[in-house]
Formats: structure tokens, sequence, C-alpha cells
């Protein structure tokens, strides 16, 4: 008689991965979902009612009832334990920032405190920063503080190094806590709040400093191994070998990174499992010799955990050393002692004692790729490697095939997370890690052993040196060479639930291949989801199209970007440039890049001053432009004239526009040039002589002047008159007494307001008579310096102000 049955998912195997995802769904939960901590708390109590009650009463008469009653009861509690988990940490952080919020009433000025060095590093300009745990805080007012909490500092490379554990006197200026500025800008804020840190500043003078003496501090141990790394290697790749030995990459340039990034092998700067496994490997090789010696076994685990609590530690303990050093311990653990080993369950209890230590690292990326990298592995490579055919799975290319086969699998496995925290996805990493993780396999062993021993055998050992510079070379040289290729990546802007969904049940499918009553489970799945992200492309599509704009927040300077009901992009003016910095490389290209924007259809430039046209050149190398609109003040200056040979090398169009002219981009927005009046003579001002748009979308309108001063907008308002009408203004010249005059402001009547501007400026803008001027007619009144950056929206008959925090 045939019997058919339905297969049945062992999920007694795997009680780790139940365990974390439950965890982990509870984490996301306590971490999006408005719910305090007593509500939280009840809730718990009631579900471990229900559950007693579900195991202990009603079992003695309905059984199966009863048993599926209390697995749900406790599939729950375990969600509410992970919620509460995340909100009493939040909750413990939130009191220990409130209780040194008083810190940020001393923004931009000096304090003096009392602390120990915890922590020492370089940014990514090469400047010395360092996290102090404070203990005493004495304020210019006369009044000391005895609260305790961290302090990130920076310094200058003339002042003395400080080593960690080191107690230290200094004078320093406090900065204000730091806060999202515009929607693409990193929550350093959030970021420093994570670890523990509640406000940053700068060391102006070290008034005394100890030395640690203690031998309990890891510190001394990784200030030890960097000064040797640093007197072994050349200054050419000690910062790299640091990278790739202790996974201390302050001191690598942004550039650098990126090009890493783009390869494909940024992850061999991250010290996570592959380094852990250079580190275990020959440990495996000793492991039949402790089984043969009496108390062996004991013996091994202690050296075991000694070797990685050591590399942790030198590590910094970051959260991908953590990861893989458990990993190997319960595997090695198992190996040593008989045990069953199971990969995917040891991954899943790895996870859950990080998340148990701290909560908060669910959030982070480099938690969130470590972890999905090693279940991507371990879920779909034995399947994939079946593709390759056997004479070469086991012969002479076996371990270069394997090699190959993994990278592609966990940077396409990892590709949704990719593309949402960087935008941009790497189709080089399997080429790149061909040429070099087998180098590697010796060089970092190696450079390691020799970094950690005593200085002078270092110095002795200097031949041994010369095959791990010649790899890190190697590894920079392919890092870079494949980096700088356009080909080696690709970006993308793709932020969607159900991608990650889909990514999901695609792994589990790949993984369940060979299981026909799974695999079909999976396929029907994965199928739903790539029918809601169509489903869910298809309505956004159907929303009536809106026009958006972005006052970009780039300090004392004007940067808007008008996106069109079309999906055309105008930019008006690029911020702002000074020595060493400007807002296109800063602020305005990283903004494009995490939208997915690599074209701009028109460029307005309002004159020629650096507030606005700093980040031009920069905008123009970067990205490609359709056409440059401009008043033709030809202004003498160096970045002017640069930007003028540029475009003209670039071959890009450059148009004078005058008021009367109207600027074409989208059929459905129509822009209105207002000013500058065509002249013979030119103002000695060029503000006098800015470009002023009115842009109509609908029934809503917007108007732009630049920096154009009462001069400008005195003819503006005899000529246009009423048309000047709009429904947003931005504030001409930042908010400055010389703009914004009674005599326009009569004329355009705004109901919204918008001003660009710094919040600390030698010009003390915004005017308080321009405010005041302005706040009789609108009702909304915006401000970079307060707001960061300011996003309208239009739908063609109203304009709202959009939150993006």
């Amino acid at each position: 008689m045939n019997r058919s049955s339905t297969y049945q998912l062992p999920f007694a195997s795997y009680p780790a991965v139940r365990l974390m995802i439950l965890l982990m769904a509870g984490i996301a939960a306590g971490n999006f979902v408005s719910i305090n901590l007593l509500q939280l708390f009840i809730l718990f109590v009631v579900l471990l009612l229900g559950w007693v009650t579900t195991e202990y009463v009603v079992r003695r008469w309905r059984v199966v009832q009863s048993v599926r009653l209390s697995i749900l009861f406790y599939m729950a509690i375990l969600v509410v334990a992970g919620a509460i988990w995340i909100k009493n940490e939040q909750l413990q952080r939130e009191k220990g920032f409130e209780s040194v919020q008083y810190l940020n009433l001393f923004a931009w000025e000096e304090l003096r405190i009392e602390g120990k060095v915890g922590q020492k590093g370089f940014t990514s300009a090469g400047r010395p920063v360092y996290v102090i745990e404070v203990s005493r805080t004495e304020f210019e007012v006369g009044v000391d503080r005895n609260d305790t909490y961290q302090i990130r500092l920076y310094s200058d490379q003339n002042k003395r190094e400080l080593s960690v554990g080191s107690w230290i006197v200094a004078e320093l200026k406090l900065y204000q806590f730091p806060e999202r500025r515009n929607p693409h800008d990193f929550d350093y804020g959030k970021w420093l709040m994570r670890q523990g840190i509640f406000a940053h500043g700068e060391i102006l003078k070290i008034e005394s400093y100890e030395e640690s003496s203690s031998i309990f501090s890891w510190g001394p141990w990784r200030d030890h191994v960097q000064k040797n790394i640093d007197a072994a290697f050349s200054e050419e790749t000690s910062s790299l070998a640091k990278a790739l030995l202790l996974g201390y990459k302050e001191e690598i340039s942004e550039d650098t990174r990126k090009q890493f990034s783009r390869s494909g092998l940024s992850h061999i700067m991250a010290v996570s499992g592959l380094h852990v496994g250079f580190i275990v490997a020959p440990f495996w090789f000793l492991i039949p010799y402790f089984w043969t010696k009496r108390g062996g076994k004991i013996a091994g685990i202690i050296v075991l955990s000694i070797l990685l609590l050591g590399y942790a530690g030198l590590t910094g303990f970051s959260a991908s050393v953590c990861r893989a050093s458990i990993m190997a311990w319960l595997i090695t653990y198992g190996k040593l002692f008989h045990k069953v080993r199971n990969s995917i369950n040891l991954t899943a209890g790895a996870a859950i004692l990080l998340l148990i230590w701290n909560p908060s690292q669910q959030f982070d990326v480099g938690f969130q790729l470590s972890f999905s990298a090693v279940f991507v592995i371990l879920l779909v490579l034995p399947e994939t490697q079946r593709l390759i055919p056997l004479r070469y799975r086991y012969g002479r290319f076996g371990v270069l095939s394997s090699l190959i086969m993994i990278s592609v699998v966990v940077q396409a496995g990892l590709f949704p997370i990719l593309i949402h925290y960087f935008g941009e996805f790497s189709i080089a990493g399997p080429i790149a890690n061909a040429f070099v993780i087998p180098i590697l396999t010796v060089a970092v062993p190696l450079g390691l052993v020799l970094s950690i021993l005593p200085s002078t055998a270092v110095q002795t050992a200097g031949f041994s040196i010369v095959p791990v510079e010649w790899a890190l070379r190697w590894v920079e040289f392919v890092a870079m060479t494949i980096g700088e290729s356009d080909w080696s990546y690709f970006t993308v802007n793709a932020d969607s639930v159900f991608l990650f969904l889909l990514w999901i049940s695609l792994i589990l499918l790949i993984a369940s291949i060979r299981i026909p009553e799974l695999r079909w489970k999976m396929l029907i799945i994965s199928m739903a989801c790539i029918n809601l992200m169509l489903v869910e492309l298809t309505m956004k599509a159907g929303n009536d199209p809106l026009a958006k704009i972005t006052f970009l927040d780039v300090g004392q300077g004007d940067a808007i970007h008008i996106e069109t009901p079309m999906g055309k992009h105008i930019l008006v003016d690029a911020g702002r440039w000074s020595p060493g910095r400007n807002s296109g490389s800063d602020t305005i290209v990283p903004y494009f890049n995490s939208i997915g924007v690599h074209h701009i259809d028109a460029m307005i430039l309002s004159h020629p001053h650096a507030d606005h046209i700093g980040g031009v050149n920069v905008i123009i190398e970067e990205m490609s432009v359709g056409k440059i609109y401009q008043s033709n003040y030809d202004y003498d200056s160096r970045l002017y004239q640069t930007l003028m040979r540029n475009v003209e090398m670039l071959k890009i169009p450059v148009v004078n526009v005058f008021a009367g002219d109207r600027i074409d981009v989208d059929e459905t927005m129509r822009i209105y040039v207002t000013g500058p009046i065509k002249r013979g003579t030119l103002p000695s001002n060029p503000n006098n002589y800015s470009v002023s748009i009115k842009v109509e979308h609908g029934e809503s309108s917007i108007l732009l002047t630049g920096d154009a001063e009462h001069q400008q907008e005195q003819k503006m308002a005899e000529v246009y008159g009423e048309f000047l009408k709009t429904d947003l203004y931005k504030l001409g010249h930042h908010g400055s007494k010389t703009s914004s005059s009674k005599q326009l402001l009569d004329q355009v009547r705004p109901e919204i307001t918008v001003t660009s501007l710094a919040y600390q400026n030698r010009f003390r803008h915004p005017n308080r008579e321009a405010i005041t001027n302005v706040s009789a007619f609108s009702g909304e009144n915006y401000f970079t310096s307060l707001e960061g950056a300011v996003v309208i929206e239009s739908d063609g008959n109203t304009l709202r102000k959009k939150e993006w925090k």
C-alpha cells in the first residue's frame, strides 16, 4: 500500500538556530516597536503564566493542544525576552547619556578632565584619536563634577602620543554631540552612543601624564605589537600590516579602503574567521598528541583558550573575531573530547552569546556581514561545490577552485546587505581573492608571530619580514589595480524588505536542493517574494509623481537637489570649498551615490563664490553632468578658473542665463529665470548678479535667489511683481541682513522658508532683521544649521516637509 509522507524539517537538530532566530526577532521588535520596559515585563509575566498553565494544567486532559500551546508560549517568551534585553540595554545607555547632558551646555568651550586612556587610534585623515574614561571634569565657571563617562578626543600629530591604560590630566575643547546632518550621512552620534561614548572634543594641552604599569590590560600589549610592526615593516606597508594582522584600520586612508572594498578584498582587513583559522590550524595538528597524554585534553583546551583569547585581545575583541573564536573553540572542543559537532548550530550559539553580551551588535553592519557570510558558506557551499567536476574538485586545482567558489558564494550571498549599507557591489571579488588568499595563508601567521616577539628579537629577525613585506605589497597592488577598474564593481539602489526575504528564501532553496519536499516549498516562497517585489514596484510607479527638493547641509554654503517627477536631477549650487575640504567629496557626491544617481541633468550655479561652487570640480569628475547654467560673471578666482578649464576639457555645455530665460529639464516642471537682469556693466559684487529661479510644479512653487542682495532683489520686485509669489522661499545670502528685503518679501509672501547656513559662522548669520521680515509671512521656517538637511515634497498642489531622521 502506498503511503504519502511529508518531509519534516529536523528542528530538534538545530536548537541554537531556533533560539537565535527568536532572540533576534525579539531584539528587532524591541528596537523598532514603541513599547516600554514595564509593558514588556508585564507581557513576559503573562506569557510565563500561560506557559506554566499549559504545561501543568491543560496537559492533564488535552495533551496535544497543551503541547502546541506550550510551544507557542515558549516561542513568545523568547521573543519578549529579546525585546526586554535590548530595551534594558538602551535604557541603561540613555540614562548614562542623560546623566552627562549638561556637557552640551559647554559645547565649544574649554574644559579640564582627568581620566584613563581606554582606546587609541587614528581617523581616516591620519589624526590621532583616543577614548578617555573620565573620572573628573572641571569647568571654567569653577564647577567640578565627578561623573564617570567616556569621551572621544582628537589630537594633533605633534602632541604627546598616549598609551592605552595611561592616566592623563588634559585641557580640551568640547564639541557639540554629533547628529546626522544629511540623509546619507553615517550616524556618528548613534555610533558613539552604542560604544558607550557620550561626548567628543579636541585635546588642547596635556598637563600631566602617567604611564600604566598594569599587566592585566590589553592596551599595552596592543601598543607593543603595533610598535613592533612599525619597527619591522617599512613605512609604506606598516599601516596595511596592522590592518591585515590586527584589524587595526585607523591608519588606512579612505581611498585605500574604497579600493579594497571595490575589489572584494575588504574582508581581509576585517580580521574574522579567515584569520582565526590561520591561528587554530597549527593547533589541530597537535590534537592527536593531546589525545595520547594523560590530562592532555584539559591541557589542550587550556592552550586553545589562551591562544584564542590572546588573539581576540590583540584585535580589540571585535565582533567578527569573537564570533570566529567562539566557533573555533566549540568545534575544537568537540574534536578534543569526541563530541558531536554541528557547524550551523555552533555558529548560532556564537551569535547568541554575543547578543547576550551586547544586543545592539545585531544592528552593526560588521556583525551582520560576519554571521551572514558564515551561514551562507555553511548552507550554500556544499551544494555549489557539486558544480565543480570531480577531476577538479579533488585534483591539483581543488584548493584554488574551492577558494574561488567560496568567494563567489559569499559575495553573492551578501549582496542585499552590501547594497543596503554601501550602495556598491563588487563583482571582482573571486578573481582578487584567488590572487591574494593563498599568499596570506603563509604571510598572516608568519607576520603575527614576528609582531608579538620582543622588540630585540624582531630587529634580529629582520630577514623573516621580507616575504611578509612582499606579500603585503602584492595584496595592495591587487586591490588597487582591480579596485580602480570601472568593471570591478557597480552601484545599485535597491532597499526593499522583500529583497531580503527573497535572499533568505533563495539561500534555503539552494541548501535544500536535494530534498524535493522542502525544495518546492522554498521555490514557492521565493516566487512569492518576487511577486511581492513586483507589486511593491508597481504600487510605487502608480503613485502620483512627486517632486522632491533637498536642501543639503553643507555648512556655510548652498547645495540644493531637485528631483523632478519624471526622474530628472537638478543641482542648484555645489556647496563650499576650504583648504583640504570641499562639499563635493564630503557631502554631495556621497549623497548622490547613496540614492543611486550618477547623472545630473542640469547644474545651476547662482554665482562663482567658493561657498556656492566649492564642490563642482569634484562633482564633474565623479559624475556625468548634462549642462551647466550660470550667469556670465567672469570671476577672478583660481577655483572658478579651474572650473571653466575642467568643463571645457570634459566638453560639458555651459549656458549663460538671464532674467526672462527658461530652463527646460522636465516637462512637468517649469523653471523661470528671474535674475540677473542682463546689462553691459557687471556689478562689483557677484552676489548682485546671482542666477535666481522660480520653479513651478503644478500649483506649488519655489523661489531660489542665491546670494542676491537688496540691489538685485529690488530690480526683481520691480520687474516681476506678483509673479514672484511662491509657496517656498530660500532666504538669500544665508539669512544675511543684505538680503530678504521687505520690498521682495511683499511680492513673494512665502508660506515656508529654508535658510542654508552653518551653526557657527563668522558672519553671525542668520540676521535677526531678515528673520523678522520673513516671519511676518511664513509660518514654517527651517534652518539647515538646526535641522540638518531639509527635504520638501510637492505633489503639484501642496508642499510638505518630509522627515528623514
